[in-house]
């Protein structure tokens, strides 16, 4: 077989050399099945026996020489658009917990690479495609197929075969009377122009081949005894050329068995991105620059085993020029072909959440894409097994481990790719794609219902080996549906629905203000009660009643958009909106104010949210543009980013209440980490400590007052293949939606190694 891929190129030039008009694309493709063959240095006899077992025995001496020694399969879909082995390790997120890119729709690395003869229009790739099985030829594995062919004896050496020939004229009738070259419309031969004594033997090998098979698929004389003797005798003319392509070919099979002693595994694939970046920030005083105290620092002692968190004895926000990487190793095998198993490893250094804690800028607006505070500590970041059913237009993906929704569910934006896609977290993909936070477990299909119609569904949970909860029972799950449409060759859009539940009512995206993520600040809050409902809220000068968590229930939609309105230049756009329901309501405390006498002013009651349900509102967008190649640089990318962070549009009962600083693991693997986005209604501690005078109870279920805007803007530069640098920078005004912050800046060089 390997010998049969090598020469397939040659045969082509063959059909170019002998053909005046060029099969149309589906002949060509059955041209290549019936033309994949092989040359050699053979005899025929000339024995004048029309006996049909001595043709047989003839001919499969022939081809006993020509007998192919190995076969190649590579991974199916791990080649690239060049027909050149592909990383098998597609890695196209990985911000913050999401660690999965459904990589079957068109992304920032193929937006950014248009063909030069067509304007490359987005659309729907079938889903399956890549789990479909494709072999590679032998010739990629060095390469490409047009380097091996290169190997060959120049043709320019070599005298050419004119239509007045009579070898020429002899292979021209073998080729009709046989059909050695299948694929013109009336299936006869009809060259007409002089051909190199390479083209030559290669269509005489094609007919070689073609008489073996009808001799031994029929018992009768099928061949003619004058044509068996034709070969013979063109044999012998080219001879020497048949020879020189012999050792080629057993040079390439040399090579090609050491590449497959060597190679890692014949059904597993490794690959990997390493990420370097140099990244600085400025700005954002205020938000950035809390102190964090000891837990429980007087006056008052939480609940919580968290440290408290003063904003109002500040300091200058830790926003130094740092030096982190992330590296991510993977594991992709294929049982059947058409299956995928997928196995990712991660570590990373950027600590202490990097720019998000309260120390520095303070506000989850400040994340970059690739940041990962796993203190140089290698994890499992994902298991997933992926295998096609119902002829291949359902791909059901299984994952035990590092379930995100956007592993199923496409999200259909340019940028989402860690290491080549946007530089901020935000300007990766729509955050209702993050909703439920750090998952564990999922499952999902996706059904290419048509060539312009996907419907994706995909469900996960948190803490799903925990028998306690169980995968249908966990404190935290999401599911979620997608239409995806490509109305247009250049246009690709998604529509989408999320139903997310969580314990205590926080969305998850850590992309928006900390009000927003936590649904108005609910969970872990202290309320103001009668004396008698007293539960040691560890604030009870101010709100006696500790409410805990509150379970809420998210329904989400959103809707993507892909536009390439040139060959260079396309057009992004999504939109969302979450709409949070409370499961229960809140405690029937209706008095207001100080209504009980003798207990020097604390409030006790919360007035007219007694009984209420609390809901929460946020929206969120982003708009962008991206120009592909840019200056004439094939595989760079110019990008612009304008959006708006998930913000709490609207919120309710508004209630006097105490909450507390938002700790949470925005990340896999990584520890939870303070953000309060300098909100005064999280700074009961700074009040208390500084003596500021400000009263308490603060608020809870408060809508967000200002907005803010993420301005973002990134060039790719790519070095080859394997290496790009991407010098980028964002800012954002208003941070956490508070019109007191001020704007803050990032910067940042990533460099990214792909193998």
């Amino acid at each position: 077989m390997l010998r049969k891929y090598l020469l397939f190129g040659s045969v082509s030039v063959f059909l170019l050399a002998i053909s005046a008009n060029s099969a149309n694309a589906a002949e060509k493709n059955d041209l290549k099945q019936r033309l994949k063959s092989v040359a050699g240095n053979q005899q025929f006899t000339t024995d004048k026996s029309s006996n049909a077992e001595t043709k047989i025995s003839e001919i499969s001496n022939l081809k006993r020489k020509l007998s192919v020694k190995k076969k190649v399969n590579l991974l199916p879909g791990l080649t690239t658009k060049n027909n050149r082995p592909a990383n098998p390790l597609i890695f196209k997120q990985k911000n913050n917990s999401h660690t999965g890119k459904n990589n079957l729709l068109p992304n920032v690395a193929q937006l950014s690479q248009p063909k030069k003869k067509d304007s490359k229009p987005i659309k729907p790739t079938n889903s399956l495609e890549n789990l479909k099985g494709n072999n590679t030829q032998a010739g990629d594995l060095l390469g490409n197929s047009q380097q091996s062919i290169n190997q060959v004896t120049n043709v320019s050496q070599l005298d050419d075969v004119q239509p007045t020939d009579w070898a020429y004229e002899a292979l021209r009738n073998l080729v009709e009377r046989y059909g050695c070259i299948a694929g013109y419309p009336n299936g006869t031969f009809r060259g007409n122009r002089a051909m190199t004594r390479y083209e030559f033997a290669a269509g005489l090998n094609a007919c070689l081949e073609q008489i073996n098979r009808l001799i031994s698929e029929s018992s009768s004389e099928v061949v003619r005894k004058e044509d068996l003797e034709t070969l013979q005798r063109l044999s012998e003319d080219f001879k020497a050329e048949l020879a020189t392509l012999r050792k080629r070919i057993d040079t390439v099979e040399e090579r090609t068995a050491i590449l497959e002693a060597q190679q890692f595994s014949t059904t597993t694939k490794l690959g990997g991105e390493v990420i370097f970046g140099l990244a600085t920030a400025f700005g954002g005083d205020p938000p950035g620059g809390c102190r964090l105290l000891a837990d429980d620092t007087p006056p008052f002692s939480d609940r919580n085993s968290n440290r408290e968190v003063d904003c109002r004895n500040r300091r200058d926000p830790g926003a130094n020029t740092v030096f982190t990487y992330l590296t991510r190793i993977g594991l992709e095998t294929s049982f059947t072909g058409k299956d995928r198993l997928r196995t990712y490893l991660v570590t990373g250094n950027f600590d202490n959440g990097g720019f998000t804690n309260a120390e520095s800028l303070n506000t989850y607006m400040a994340r970059l894409a690739y940041q990962a505070d796993l203190d140089n500590q290698v994890i499992l970041d994902l298991v997933e097994y992926r295998f096609p059913i119902l002829s291949d237009r359902v791909a059901i993906s299984v994952i035990p481990f590092g379930f995100s929704l956007s592993r199923v569910l496409s999200a259909n934006s340019p940028y989402f790719d860690t290491g080549r896609g946007s530089i901020s977290s935000f300007g990766q993909e729509s955050p209702i794609f993050k909703l439920g936070g750090v998952l564990d477990a999922g499952v999902g299909f996706d059904w290419l219902i048509s060539d312009k119609i996907r419907l994706q569904v995909a469900y996960g949970t948190g803490n799903s080996s925990d028998a306690e909860g169980g995968f249908f029972g966990a404190d935290r799950s999401v599911i979620g549906a997608q239409l995806v449409l490509a109305p247009f060759k250049n246009v690709l859009t998604g529509l989408t629905y999320v139903n997310a539940y969580t314990s205590d009512g926080v969305l998850g995206t850590f992309t928006g203000s900390v009000n927003a993520e936590t649904s108005g600040l609910w969970s872990g809050s202290s309320i103001p009660s009668p004396p008698d409902t007293a539960n040691n809220s560890g604030f009870d000068a101010c709100c006696r009643f500790f409410i805990g968590d509150r379970a809420a229930r998210t329904n989400a939609v959103g809707a993507t958009l892909q536009w390439r309105m040139t060959e260079k230049l396309t057009f992004g756009a999504w939109g969302g909106y979450m709409f949070t329901n409370f499961l229960d309501a809140l405690p029937d405390f209706s008095l207001s104010g100080d209504a009980i006498p003798g207990d020097d002013g604390t409030p006790d009651g919360i007035g007219s949210s007694a009984g209420k349900k609390p809901f929460a509102n946020a929206a969120t967008f982003q708009l962008s543009l991206g120009l592909s190649d840019p200056f004439g640089r094939e595989g760079d990318l110019l990008g612009f980013i304008f959006g708006m962070p998930p913000k709490l549009v609207d919120a309710g009962p508004e209630t006097p209440g105490t909450p507390v600083p938002f700790f949470e693991t925005s990340r896999r693997g990584e520890p939870e980490v303070p953000v309060t986005d300098n909100n005064i209604n999280l700074d009961t501690t700074g009040i208390a400590v500084n003596e500021t005078g400000d009263s308490l109870p603060r608020r809870v279920g408060k809508k967000d007052e200002a907005t803010s805007l993420h301005f973002e803007i990134f060039y790719r530069f790519k070095v080859n293949d394997n290496l790009s640098i991407t010098p980028g920078f964002f800012f954002v005004t208003n941070p956490g939606h508070i019109a007191d912050n001020d704007t803050l800046f990032v910067g940042t060089i990533r460099t990214t190694f792909r193998f």
